[in-house]
């Protein structure tokens, strides 16, 4: 009885062994595409000493659209009082760069923060946690 048993598994181990050996064994691995429309979905700013502003609850936006070759629309806002200013929109026509370790840059027509920010490139998103002299910017932007 035990021989059959010992027999009995080797058989059943046969078709799996065929099956596994016959099964494609390769990973695809994409790029993500930089192109789409982008909205901030975290917006921190902390200066050093004050509190963090949460940009968003504040009534601040930034919205950006990466067409396929590079350029870039959309509206910077933020409310008065970020950054110490009195608030106001920003354009956010330009193009967007990749820089030699991979990340990336915002070149844009209107002298704002964002063309300091580097950024790094997710899954459907774009990330900046740039410190600029004296103020830290956390920004998560979403496709």
């Amino acid at each position: 009885m035990l021989m059959t048993l010992r027999r009995l598994r080797r058989l059943a181990l046969a078709p799996a062994l065929l099956l596994a050996a016959s099964c494609e064994n390769s990973v695809s691995i994409e790029a993500d595409v930089l192109a789409g429309n982008y909205t901030a979905t975290s917006f921190l700013v902390t200066q050093t000493g004050q509190p963090t502003v949460n940009v968003l609850a504040s009534g601040g936006s930034l919205t950006i659209n990466i067409a396929p070759d590079s350029s870039t629309t959309g509206t910077l806002s933020l409310p008065a009082g970020v950054l110490g200013g009195s608030g106001g929109t920003a354009s956010m026509n330009g193009k967007i760069t990749q820089l030699s370790n991979g990340d990336f840059q915002f070149q844009q027509t209107e002298n704002t923060f964002v063309r300091q920010l580097v950024w790094q490139q997710f899954t459907n998103a774009l990330v900046s946690t740039t410190f600029l002299t004296t103020t830290q910017f956390q920004i998560t932007l979403r496709k």
